[in-house]
């Protein structure tokens, strides 16, 4: 086994059992099913490097077209994924919350440009 996949290995064990090793977009990741719609991915991890920060993205929907990134957190060292993560599933309950759970209302939400009154006005 390679330096950078046992480092991945051992940074998703230090993680706790609801993160696994995936493949998306033909890099290994990290990846975290929240199971309330909303799913995060740590990217950038699999490297030999200890300094090599990381990059989690929160998501809406399991598979394209219908995915959303609802949110980026960049440059993350390491020591403080677990953190950043839980963070972000607590955003998606509080968007849970407020009603903005599902892919209509994020996209809306995300991207009020190509919504509502604005879309029409630009037609």
């Amino acid at each position: 086994m390679s330096k950078r996949d046992r480092m991945l290995r051992d940074l998703c064990k230090s993680l706790g059992k609801h993160y696994i090793i995936v493949t998306i977009d033909l890099e290994r990741v990290i990846y975290r099913d929240f199971g309330n719609g909303f799913h995060v991915e740590i990217s950038g991890v699999h490297t030999s490097k200890e300094n090599k920060r990381a990059t989690l993205y929160l998501w809406h929907g399991n598979s394209a077209p219908a995915c959303l990134i609802v949110k980026t957190v960049s440059d993350v060292p390491r020591g403080s994924i677990g953190d950043v993560a839980e963070e972000l599933l607590r955003y998606s309950e509080e968007l849970i919350r407020s009603g903005k759970g599902d892919r209509d209302t994020l996209f809306q939400m995300l991207h009020p440009e190509m919504c509502g009154r604005n879309a029409t006005a630009r037609s």
